[in-house]
């Protein structure tokens, strides 16, 4: 066992026989690591889930007044300024956009990552979106597993260019288990962490993530975190308005950015970081509270939405004495009208003190924008889009534009639902939006 981090190791220090296990080849020996950082991590991210979800029921079930839950008005902020405190008292440490920070430490080939990363993103986001925050498990849970493979890594002594692998490894297992999607994390690795394609590391991350989905899998009882009732078929006729949805999808992307960035840009003015919390916080709260569906991370609005549950948008809201029966209008504007915001709200949980991920916040967003403008279409043009099924595939088409991985975003949604028979139009309106936002984007630098 090293007495020095790797990164701080001189040149030479490190030769591949030193870290083999017992008299495993090296490659191995990276393999055997690999499927323990996706077991660990998977368990994570079971424990992760679970714990969020028990406590934001204990919220939203025991809290409501007429149907009202006038609790979201301040739980929301006591979720922020908890997870502020936590941070400064507890770990001493600022952890918020903890996966940017490895990201960062990885590039810099810093290949140490602190103890604290792998158990502080889980207290500090079960805080957070347990008690309200408007994001994902998903970064958090990355960077627990990437935390983790460090510490592993330089608990068996692996070389600076294993150490980067085996870092790669644990925030794909991360990915892979919160979304249960395990080419999903593989993606995520690939296309947004960037890591190098070679024989040994692409089967070191598929076994890290493979495990990694499948222990939390099995673990949530072999479970869809996006169950849906009724089955969801494309019609090939669609196609056509699949592309057109795909280029309304970028279009929203952009806003989408905007919004968030204009939100960050604000919150970043604010140098105490008390009065940022209590500003961020009370941004959330309001919107949580006009627009509940905004509570964690929302897969069960989206499933509920996706099969037709319209009262979804509107459960303990100050909206849901609508009679939803007379019009599917009503949905449709909330649809919108939550899609219009979340940015802010995202932006808000994770810019504002809380500790949470990015990613799932944009298949939510792309879930009510897709229903919204299927809706639309069909209004003006007198088409009969089923809302609902454009409503999954827009997940991947918004996710794709904002995060611009749309491999990964395919197989997420794709995973996450249980439907591969979708992957066509779902790959199509992703491929479109990420062609869209990338476009617009190069006309822009170009001015």
């Amino acid at each position: 066992m090293p007495t020095e981090s790797p990164n701080k190791t001189p040149a030479g220090a490190y030769s591949e026989p030193q870290w083999q296990l017992g008299s495993l080849p090296p490659s191995v020996s990276l393999y055997v690591l690999a499927t323990l950082v996706g077991l660990i991590t998977g368990g994570c991210a079971f424990l992760l889930k679970s714990v969020i979800k028990w406590l934001s029921i204990l919220v939203v079930n025991h809290f409501n007044v007429a149907g009202v839950n006038w609790a979201l008005l301040v739980v929301p902020l006591i979720g922020i300024i908890l997870t502020v405190a936590l941070q400064r008292y507890g770990f001493r440490r600022n952890i918020e956009h903890g996966l940017d920070k490895i990201d960062a430490m990885v590039k810099q080939k810093q290949y140490y990552i602190p103890a604290t990363y792998t158990y502080g993103p889980i207290m500090a986001s079960t805080l957070t979106l347990g008690l309200g925050g408007s994001a994902g498990a998903e970064g958090p849970i990355a960077s627990t597993g990437a935390a983790l493979a460090s510490q592993l890594g330089r608990w068996v002594g692996l070389p600076p260019r294993l150490m980067m692998i085996i870092i790669g490894c644990g925030a794909g297992a991360g990915i892979a288990g919160i979304f249960k999607a395990p080419v999903g994390g593989m993606m995520f690795t690939l296309e947004v962490m960037g890591m190098s394609m070679t024989t040994v590391s692409m089967i070191a991350l598929t076994i890290a993530c493979v495990i990694g989905g499948m222990t939390s899998y099995g673990l949530t009882g072999f479970t869809l975190d996006v169950p849906l009732a009724h089955p969801q078929y494309f019609d090939p006729h669609m196609s056509g308005w699949i592309i057109v949805l795909g280029v309304l999808c970028g279009f929203y992307s952009i806003y989408y950015h905007k919004m968030s960035g204009w939100t960050g840009l604000l919150l970043g003015k604010i140098r105490s970081p008390w009065l940022k919390a209590l500003i961020a916080g009370s941004i959330l709260s309001i919107l949580v509270f006009l627009f509940p569906s905004l509570y964690g991370e929302g897969y069960s609005t989206m499933a509920n939405l996706i099969d037709g549950d319209l009262h979804a948008m509107t459960d303990f809201s100050l909206w849901h004495h609508m009679q939803w029966d007379s019009t599917i209008w009503t949905a449709i504007i909330m649809c919108g009208a939550v899609a219009a915001v979340k940015g802010i709200a995202c932006t808000a949980t994770n810019s504002g003190g809380g500790v949470a991920g990015d990613f799932a916040p944009t298949l939510f967003a792309g879930c009510m924008a897709g229903y919204f403008l299927a809706g639309m279409l069909n209004h003006l043009f007198g088409i009969d889009l089923p809302l609902g099924n454009c409503a999954l595939i827009a997940m991947a088409g918004t996710m794709s534009g904002i995060i611009r991985a749309p491999l990964m975003s395919m197989f997420i949604v794709v995973e996450m639902t249980g439907y591969y028979g979708m992957m066509f139009p779902v790959a199509v309106c992703s491929v479109v939006s990420y062609a869209t936002v990338w476009s617009l984007s190069l006309r822009d630098s170009n001015k």
